[in-house]
């Protein structure tokens, strides 16, 4: 009776309880046929562990299988491989419940005596009206005779697993052998894994006397794969371009060769790892897409370590400068007055230079390779979120290096590099908001469109039109529509607005002129007339080809993957978006034609539009060679119907081919980009004076003249010059940049018309650069509103440029031996 009682208690309720939980009645459990191991002892039944005398009988069999598992073990001789490891967790049950596996090996079985205890009766129930009275001490069971093992089918053993914990874990080696037909068994697959090295090994023979520390096998979070590898490889690419870059600067005949060598060398190899089936996971693809990024942006430093000379970062470094010196914001730039009302590229540049003593070039420096690693981080972190892809993630960043402006403009201490890390973390909190729902996200969003709007009024007129077209995007796609979507566009728009409207209010006079430059230029076109000062600069045919090409490719990719979106009916609308937003990557591309401004203005909108077209690519990309997930992040499907793409399995040169095939389209963009984007082709090394050539034409001779400017006589004085001259005097001279002054140098005499003209613009100096009667201009335009933009045939003559020493009423009062510096009288 009280044993009876006991297994009653012991055994839960039969509906409840899988039937290897459940108590035998007869004292022997049955060994499991189906699960497999690789204990290597013989199959056998062992007695319950709630049978007569179960203590002693188990100690003494624990010995028993102990022995027999050793014996068994030591002739198999398994090899534990990192591969063959198979881990099972045992569910929770009841304390004395017992786990049989059974696997066939290779080795014949070895029979094992082990005590047969007999089946006991039935025990009769009790009346439950009657109290159950005290039972005396029950006998021990006498020792059963030894009994021959059940005969096991070909290669079976079975192992007794001692009772633990629900979370414990076992680690069993696996053998390759053939299953007994007679014999149902549930095959487990055994998946080899990255994290299953050698820090996984076989399990062990338990002690018998408590139950073993179970052997988890250990998951790499950080495996990076071969990024340092690649990496390595990549610096060394750095290295050519930087001996391409010493060897500009001397004159060597064969520097280009070496730097579109070094160019290829530091972007091809991260690229066909990124397009590798073999790659680890997100730790690899995100660092080699920052290094990529890292790696290019020494490419960028390396043009001129020494100081800033591109016209825009001058202007900036100026703005930082008064900053630093005056401690106040919003202080006039003579040099760029719409900065003097976004000051968060400045204030940054300026906080750095004074906590680290740095001077401004340096802190600069610092300030924007940190700007635009960040922002290379946070649009990975944005589209894998969208696309739950490592890969697509990284191949996206890595088509995004070959925009126009990535490896100079929107990497140079500019304040739309300051505002970019701002507009894609707005994005990436946006997303968050409308796919978790957490405030913080929200006000996260809000938070960060301030500081957008506040360091760059282009990129906060983007960012205002990107959150409107994801927001109409989740309205038509998504049902029921959620018109909560509408709120983060109004919140930018209503920010930005306040800011233009109350602060920087000389914004849209400052983008008018660029605005109606194209304007008329559209209208010229369309009505069949043309004006000479508004066409662009004229483009090679090999730079055409390459940019065409991989714009081909581009849009190759673009339509397959949107008609495979169709044929899906695809419900996700960042990917509907992404789509709105490639359509519009290609209209920008077509600005670039249009006028004098036409490619800065590509390439300014190519720093937006081309994320979505990034994107797409990348996705095409991926599925091309099979790596992308069967579901996205938020669950949807990627392949719900028949893709446009082929996405049968490559394998061996099929996928050769395909990796290949994308490494090259993705170089090929990258190299019409270096061509066509900035600096100017012939540009590309640094290296002695170019008029019209930028960063090519600041030099010692041109510095000099403005500093003396500065030093003699004083801030604020009226200058006009050549696009360079007049640069270096709004920046190093402080003085008050006059941009207008191309007639007075094209004319042959000077005459009322000058005359009128130096009034009208109160202009009190000029700057005369003699090289400019020595070269042609290499961005097609020795002024910065130059009548005769793009059609300039010949140098200026010595009579142009000698006019003004015969002048009555000018006086000269700098001559360096380049550049002249003259005085228009008492004006």
């Amino acid at each position: 009776m009280a044993d009876q009682r006991s297994a009653d208690q012991r055994s839960p309720e039969p509906s409840k309880t899988p039937d290897d939980a459940r108590p035998d009645p007869t004292g022997v459990r049955p060994p499991a046929p189906d699960v497999q191991t690789t204990s290597g002892v013989p199959k056998t039944q062992v007695p319950a562990a709630g049978a007569p005398d179960a203590t002693a009988k188990a100690r003494a069999m624990a010995d028993a299988i102990a022995r027999a598992r050793a014996d068994a073990l030591a002739k198999a001789k398994p090899a534990a491989s990192a591969e063959d490891t198979v881990v099972l967790r045992v569910e929770p049950s009841s304390p004395e419940d017992t786990a049989v596996l059974t696997v066939p090996t290779p080795q014949p079985p070895k029979a094992v005596p082990t005590p047969q205890p007999p089946k006991a009766a039935p025990t009769p129930q009790p009346p439950k009206a009657a109290p159950t009275p005290q039972p005396p001490k029950a006998e021990p069971a006498p020792q059963p005779p030894k009994a021959e093992p059940p005969k096991a089918g070909p290669g079976e053993e079975t192992q007794v697993i001692l009772p633990r914990a629900a979370d414990d874990t076992v680690v069993i080696p696996a053998y390759r052998v053939a299953r007994p037909a007679d014999v149902a068994t549930a095959i487990i697959p055994v998946v080899p894994g990255r994290g299953d090295g050698p820090r996984t090994e076989a399990a062990h023979p338990p002690d018998p006397g408590r139950a073993p520390k179970p052997a988890r096998p250990r998951r790499e979070p950080l495996d990076l794969g071969h990024a340092p590898a690649v990496l390595t490889i990549s610096a060394l690419g750095v290295l050519m371009v930087a001996l391409a870059y010493a060897g500009g600067r001397i004159g060597t005949g064969n520097a280009q060769i070496a730097y579109w060598i070094g160019q290829v060398v530091v972007f091809t190899p991260v690229v066909v790892r990124l397009l590798s089936r073999r790659m680890a996971g997100v730790a690899e693809s995100f660092v080699l897409v920052m290094g990529l990024a890292l790696n290019q942006y020494l490419l960028k430093w390396m043009y001129s370590p020494d100081q800033f000379r591109f016209p825009d970062e001058l202007q900036h470094w100026l703005a930082t400068t008064v900053i630093l010196e005056s401690g106040v914001l919003f202080r006039p730039n003579p040099a760029l007055p719409p900065a003097e009302h976004f000051p968060g590229l400045a204030e940054l540049g300026a906080a750095v230079a004074q906590l680290t003593g740095l001077p401004v070039t340096a802190a600069g420096v610092i300030v924007a390779g940190v700007a635009h690693l960040v922002f290379v981080g946070l649009l990975f972190a944005v589209v894998l979120r969208a696309s739950n892809s490592p890969a697509v993630a990284g191949v996206a960043c890595a088509i995004y290096a070959t925009a126009l402006h990535y490896l100079f403009f929107n990497s140079m201490f500019l304040y739309q590099t300051a505002a970019l890390p701002f507009f894609m973390l707005t994005v990436w909190a946006v997303r968050r908001w409308r796919t978790s729902g957490g405030p913080q996200f929200a006000w996260l969003a809000v938070v960060s469109m301030a500081l957008t709007t506040v360091s760059h009024h282009v990129t906060a007129f983007a960012l205002v039109a990107t959150l409107l077209l994801l927001a109409v995007a989740e309205l038509t796609t998504e049902k029921p529509r959620r018109w909560s979507a509408l709120i983060m566009p109004a919140a930018a728009a209503a920010v930005v607005a306040a800011w233009i409207l109350l602060v920087a209010t000389d914004v849209l006079g400052y983008l008018e002129e660029p605005v109606d430059q194209v304007t008329r230029t559209v209208s010229q076109l369309l009505s069949g007339a043309s004006d000479p000062a508004s066409t662009s600069a004229p483009v090679s045919l090999g730079q055409l080809a390459v940019q065409g090409a991989g714009l081909l490719g581009l849009a190759v990719l673009y339509i397959a993957v949107t008609r495979d979106m169709v044929q899906r009916h695809d419900r996700d609308w960042w990917r509907w978006a992404a789509v709105a937003g490639g359509l519009i990557f290609f209209a920008g591309n077509g600005v670039r034609f249009l006028g004098q401004n036409g490619p800065e203005i590509a390439g300014r909108l190519s720093t937006f539009t081309y994320i979505p077209i990034s994107i797409l690519a990348a996705i095409g990309l991926v599925r091309g060679v099979q790596l992308i997930p069967a579901r996205d992040a938020e669950g949807h499907r990627w392949r719900a119907a028949a893709p446009a793409i082929d996405v049968v399995m490559p394998g061996g040169w099929n996928l050769y081919s395909r990796v290949a095939a994308g490494a090259a389209m993705i170089t090929l963009l990258m190299i019409g980009a270096r061509a066509g984007g900035w600096p100017p082709l012939a540009s590309l090394l640094p290296g002695p004076y170019l008029a019209g050539g930028y960063e090519r034409s600041v030099d010692a001779p041109g510095l000099e003249a403005a500093e003396w400017q500065r030093r003699v006589l004083g801030p604020g004085n009226r200058v006009g010059g050549d696009a360079t001259s007049v640069s270096l005097a709004s920046t190093y001279g402080r003085q008050d940049p006059v941009r207008e002054v191309g007639p007075l140098y094209y004319a042959d005499s000077w005459g009322l018309e000058q005359e009128d003209l130096v009034t009208e613009l109160h202009l009190q100096y000029l700057v005369v650069d003699r090289r400019l009667g020595t070269q042609l201009p290499e961005s097609g335009a020795y002024f910065e509103m130059d009548p005769r933009s793009g059609q300039i045939t010949s140098p200026l003559t010595d009579t142009q440029l000698g006019k003004f020493d015969t002048l009555t009423d000018v006086d000269r009062m700098y001559d360096n031996g380049t550049v002249r510096v003259y005085r228009l009288g008492e004006r």
